[in-house]
């Protein structure tokens, strides 16, 4: 424990700092509605907060006190979603994607990205881009050498319809999408409507 601080005045200024950010998120919750899903969002940030100042140690105090609001919001920052591992896709469908190929894919739509990457298979193609862009799965699909029009055809409509199926489909679980303040960002169930 730092001396020049007594234990006292260090955990007290801790909880005022925690009481604060409660407060704050209450006031948000009567502004939104406790039976909202911003709402549901905040009641489980307070009571994070509670748990924070319930079991508050020497070391989680220093870090509240010296970083503040930041170290308050570390704590209650959301999941990250799990991806898919671009080395097992390379591993699984050789000679597809392009050597410098961004893929950022959550795990639940590795499914609809398997079925994408099948499907183009046998064209003389490469899948340069596989990520989420504006709440659906976005492939960029471009030839080895010049374009043949039946694989671009393939590729367009393969294109087309990965992004149709991802908008149904949670990237994190690959359960089917709900609708909710998230869903003109992010395509998600209710259970994982907050995963970044």
């Amino acid at each position: 424990m730092d001396p020049t601080i007594p234990p006292a005045i260090l955990f007290g200024l801790a909880r005022d700092i925690l009481r604060n950010e409660m407060g704050k998120r209450i006031e948000q919750r009567r502004s939104v509605g406790r039976d909202t899903p911003e709402g549901a969002r905040l009641t489980k940030e307070i009571s994070t907060l509670v748990d924070l100042g319930k079991d508050l140690d020497e070391a989680t105090a220093k870090q509240i006190i010296a970083a503040g609001r930041a170290a308050v919001d570390s704590k209650l920052m959301p999941p990250k979603m799990a991806r898919v591992d671009a080395a097992e896709i390379r591993e699984h469908h050789p000679r597809l994607l392009a050597d410098d190929a961004q893929v950022w894919v959550g795990a639940g739509w590795r499914g609809i990205l398997d079925e994408a990457l099948a499907a183009v298979k046998d064209r003389d193609v490469l899948v340069r881009v596989a990520r989420e862009h504006c709440a659906g799965l976005h492939l960029i699909i471009g030839p080895k050498a010049d374009w043949l029009e039946t694989d671009f055809d393939v590729a367009a409509e393969v294109t087309e319809r990965t992004w149709s199926r991802s908008l149904q489909v949670c990237e994190t679980c690959g359960c089917p999408s709900a609708e909710g303040p998230w869903s003109r960002y992010r395509t998600r169930c209710a259970e994982h409507g907050e995963v970044r």
